[in-house]
């Protein structure tokens, strides 16, 4: 009892800490994203757009996107035409990242299954 009673106090504690840091994290995330937005507002409207597609972070995307929408209105035509289309230095998203088939093998009764960012079944191989 005397286990069961230290363990479920543990979790609480530390549930505790762990939930005072979370606001403590956005806090420093919406700095971060007021620093990335007053950076591209200070820029001109052909620096940003040269910056699209070679931005690694979310945060800088989206900060990047939402600067060029609000000068969409502003844009020349040629401009507004390098908006609209792909950036031509573009950076993949899920940079070294693919997809691939994996199996699994057991034995006994039944059947296994394994994944490896796809989908692979393998059947299991019968009792002695």
């Amino acid at each position: 009892m005397k286990m069961l009673l230290t363990i479920v106090s543990s979790t609480a504690l530390l549930s505790a800490i762990a939930y005072a840091e979370v606001p403590a994290m956005n806090q420093e995330r919406v700095e971060s994203q007021h620093e990335i937005q007053n950076r591209f507002k200070e820029m001109k409207t052909d620096e940003l757009l040269e910056k699209r597609g070679s931005l690694t972070s979310q945060q800088e995307r989206e900060a990047l996107h939402n600067e060029l929408m609000n000068r969409q209105q502003s844009m020349s035509k040629e401009q507004n035409d390098k908006f609209m289309s792909k950036p031509e230095n573009r950076t993949p998203k899920m940079k070294n990242q693919g997809s691939g088939q994996g199996m699994m093998q057991g034995s006994g009764m039944g059947s296994k299954m394994g994944s490896g960012m796809g989908s692979g079944m393998g059947g299991g191989k019968g009792g002695r």
